[in-house]
C-alpha cells in the first residue's frame, strides 16, 4: 500500500504530460544480453539523470514525517500508522531513485560476474 502511495508523484507526472500533450519517449526495459560468464553488462548505457521527481518525493516524505511528529506531539496516536504509510512510501521510492545503481557498482567491484545482471534464485 505504501509503495502505491510512493509512486503517486511519478504517476501524476505521467498524467500531466498526457493532459498537456507533452511528448515523451517510451522507455523500454533494458535488455542486457549477458549470456556467458565474464561478459560485461551494458547497464551503464541505460542510466539517465535523476531529474526533479526524487527531490519532490523527498520533500513530500519530509512533510509527512513532520506530520507524524506533530500527531505524536498532540497525542493524536490513532493517525500515526496511517501517516507512516505515506512516510514509508515516499521515502522508499525516493531512496530507490537516488541510490539506484549503487548496489550494482558494489557488486561488480568484487570481480565475480554472474550469468545474469541481477541473479535471482540461483
Amino acid at each position: 500500500m505504501s509503495l502505491g502511495v510512493g509512486l503517486s508523484v511519478t504517476n501524476t507526472k505521467a498524467v500531466m504530460e498526457a493532459i498537456f500533450g507533452v511528448k515523451s519517449a517510451f522507455a523500454r526495459t533494458p535488455k542486457y544480453r549477458v549470456q556467458k560468464k565474464g561478459e560485461k553488462s551494458q547497464a551503464r548505457k541505460y542510466r539517465k539523470r535523476l531529474g526533479i521527481i526524487p527531490w519532490i518525493e523527498l520533500a513530500v516524505g519530509i512533510c509527512f514525517a513532520a506530520t507524524v511528529w506533530y500527531a505524536v506531539s498532540t497525542e493524536n496516536f490513532f493517525t500515526v500508522p496511517f501517516l507512516l504509510l505515506f512516510v514509508l512510501g515516499y521515502s522508499y521510492t525516493d531512496l530507490l531513485s537516488i541510490f539506484r545503481g549503487l548496489f550494482e557498482r558494489k557488486g561488480s567491484a568484487g570481480g565475480e560476474m554472474h550469468e545474469k545482471p541481477y541473479p535471482v534464485g540461483i
